[in-house]
C-alpha cells in the first residue's frame, strides 16, 4: 500500500491571503475635460450618468460603491443631475478644480449643439422635419434604457444596506404614487436611515 501523499505547503506567515486591491486611477485636468466632454457627444437625454459610470469604472477612477454614493448624492441635490453628478466626480477625484474642468466638459458640447440647432430651427419655415421629429422620439425610448441602465449599481447597492429596500419602496410610495412633496418624504427617509445604520455597540471603536 502506497504511502499518502505529503499535504501542500502551508504559505508564509506574511503571504497575502486575498489579491490586494487595485489601485485607484488619479485622472488630470485634461483627462477629466476630455473624458467629460466625450462623455457629453455620445449621451442620450438622460443617459450621461451611465455612460459617465462606464467611463469612471473602466478607467479605474472610482469603484462601483464609490460611484453608486456619488449618483445617489447628485440624484438629491437641487440641478441638473448630470451636471451634479459631473461636478461630484470631478470634485471627488480632483478638488474643485476638478469638478470645475468636469462641469466645462459635459456642459460644452452640448452648448455647441443646442446653438447649432436652434440656428438651424430658426432658418426653417415650418421647423424640424417630419422624419427629424420622428427620429428625436424614437431617441426617447433609447434614453430611457439607458437611463434605466444607470440606476443599476444604485439598486445593487441599495439591496446590500440594512433596510435599503424598505425605504426605497417607501420613498417611490410618497412621491410616486401618493404625490406628496420631497423635502418631506426626504426628511422621514433619511431620518430613518440614521437610525437603521447607527453604530451599533459592538461596532464602536
Amino acid at each position: 500500500m502506497s504511502a499518502p501523499a505529503a499535504p501542500p505547503p502551508a504559505p508564509p506567515e506574511d503571504a497575502p491571503r486575498h489579491p490586494p486591491a487595485p489601485v485607484p486611477v488619479t485622472p488630470t485636468h485634461a483627462d477629466l475635460l476630455r473624458v467629460f466632454a466625450g462623455v457629453a457627444m455620445v449621451g442620450i437625454g438622460g443617459g450621461l450618468p451611465a455612460h459617465m459610470r462606464r467611463a469612471a469604472l473602466g478607467r479605474a477612477w472610482m469603484t462601483e460603491l464609490d460611484f453608486a454614493e456619488t449618483y445617489t448624492l447628485a440624484q438629491l441635490t437641487p440641478g441638473p443631475n448630470a451636471v451634479n453628478l459631473a461636478a461630484m466626480i470631478g470634485a471627488r477625484l480632483r478638488g474643485w478644480p476638478g469638478a470645475l474642468w468636469a462641469v466645462v466638459g459635459v456642459l460644452t458640447p452640448g452648448l455647441i449643439a443646442m446653438l447649432a440647432v436652434t440656428v438651424v430651427t430658426l432658418g426653417l419655415p415650418g421647423g424640424l422635419p417630419g422624419p427629424l421629429q420622428s427620429a428625436l422620439r424614437g431617441a426617447a425610448c433609447a434614453a430611457l434604457a439607458v437611463m434605466l441602465t444607470a440606476a443599476l449599481p444604485v439598486l445593487r447597492v441599495v439591496g446590500g444596506l440594512r433596510g435599503g429596500w424598505p425605504l426605497a419602496l417607501a420613498t417611490f410610495a410618497g412621491i410616486g404614487l401618493l404625490r406628496l412633496d420631497l423635502l418631506p418624504v426626504l426628511a422621514v427617509v433619511v431620518g430613518a436611515g440614521l437610525i437603521l445604520h447607527r453604530p451599533r455597540p459592538q461596532e464602536q471603536p
